[in-house]
């Protein structure tokens, strides 16, 4: 939430300044007085790999902040329907996708929305104030607004828990394709071992609807400053949660290791995006460097340093996560063409 927040930092504007929400995003809610916190972003594109690292790109006079009640959600300018969704359990790919999407003019792409996070936060505690499946339908719509008559497909990326919010997310958009992107589980602690998420980190962001699934009694208590402990428990969640959802969903299930060739190869067709041969060298030109760092060629990830940590704790609780993740791949598997 101080994310959120921190996002509204500029010069708040007021009705007689904007004339419409053209150009505007939502970007925080509240129910208490019910209103919607928006940034403006006027003709620029969310190219950067997060949504709040395109809002940061602004400079400081250029930040413009605004706040209407609920209602406005109802009179939006023309937007794009999504075309796709993609969960992930993070660390495997998903912001690469997103990133090489995003250099296709023909795609908007919204990149872990805060305002998303927000909205399941409420639906969560205050059911009876978050306006459910209706509210999230109108805020996608916020987010996919067109701007350019070349915008014709919406991709939004979600954070990692909002994994429990699939069903929701589903039943506000049937038919739209859902995309679960996951990886091995003990490469995904690695990962964060070198630079740890939000998630990771005990107490920093609401994990209570992900951790209410998979609550198991009689859990010990981890040791205060046990971060694997804790990113172990998450990830173990996670692919249960994964699993359970591609048991009970309809989702096309990817692995990190179809990677990049899946973006250039598959995920067009996904998306009915026909792509031109320039547009497919553009998303494996894109695919070619780092997610996070555009300007860095990807040569793999780094291996474990002499005397450092493995990649594999022993552990029950990574364990089953793996035991999730090998029932994720035989599903992806049996599924497959080839």
């Amino acid at each position: 939430m101080q994310a959120e927040q921190a996002l509204l930092r500029g010069r708040e504007v007021g009705p007689a300044e904007r004339p419409s929400l053209h150009g505007w995003f939502p970007v925080t809610l509240q129910h208490d007085p019910a209103r919607v916190w928006w940034r403006f972003m006027g003709e620029q594109r969310f190219t950067a790999p997060f949504f709040e690292d395109s809002l940061a790109r602004q400079t400081a006079q250029d930040r413009l902040v605004c706040s209407t009640p609920w209602s406005a959600l109802d009179d939006l300018p023309d937007s794009v329907p999504p075309a796709a969704f993609i969960f992930h359990v993070s660390r495997c790919g998903s912001t690469l996708i997103t990133q090489a999407l995003a250099t296709l003019p023909q795609c908007i792409v919204m990149s872990e929305p805060p305002v998303l996070n927000a909205f399941f936060r409420l639906h969560h505690h205050h059911p009876e104030h978050s306006g459910g499946t209706r509210t999230l339908q109108r805020l996608v719509a916020a987010l996919g607004q067109r701007r350019s008559p070349a915008e014709r497909h919406l991709v939004i990326k979600f954070d990692c828990w909002h994994l429990p919010w699939m069903p929701l997310v589903q039943a506000a958009f049937p038919g739209t394709p859902t995309v679960f992107l996951y990886r091995e589980p003990g490469e995904v602690l690695a990962s964060h071992r070198r630079q740890r998420g939000l998630q990771m980190v005990p107490g920093l962001i609401d994990l209570s609807r992900l951790e209410s699934l998979v609550h198991r009694p009689g859990d010990p208590e981890l040791a205060p400053g046990d971060l694997d402990g804790h990113a172990i428990r998450v990830l173990q969640s996670l692919y249960r949660c994964g699993l359970e959802m591609a048991s009970t969903q309809d989702l096309v299930l990817m692995d990190y290791r179809q990677l990049p060739g899946a973006i250039w190869q598959e995920l067009p067709q996904l998306l009915g995006m026909p792509c031109s041969p320039a547009e497919r060298e553009a998303l494996q030109a894109r695919s070619g460097f780092h997610s996070k760092h555009t300007g860095s060629p990807f040569q793999g990830d780094p291996a474990p340093p002499p005397g450092g940590q493995p990649f594999l704790p022993t552990s029950e609780r990574l364990d089953e996560a793996i035991r999730c993740y090998r029932q994720l791949e035989q599903r992806r598997l049996a599924r497959s063409p080839d």
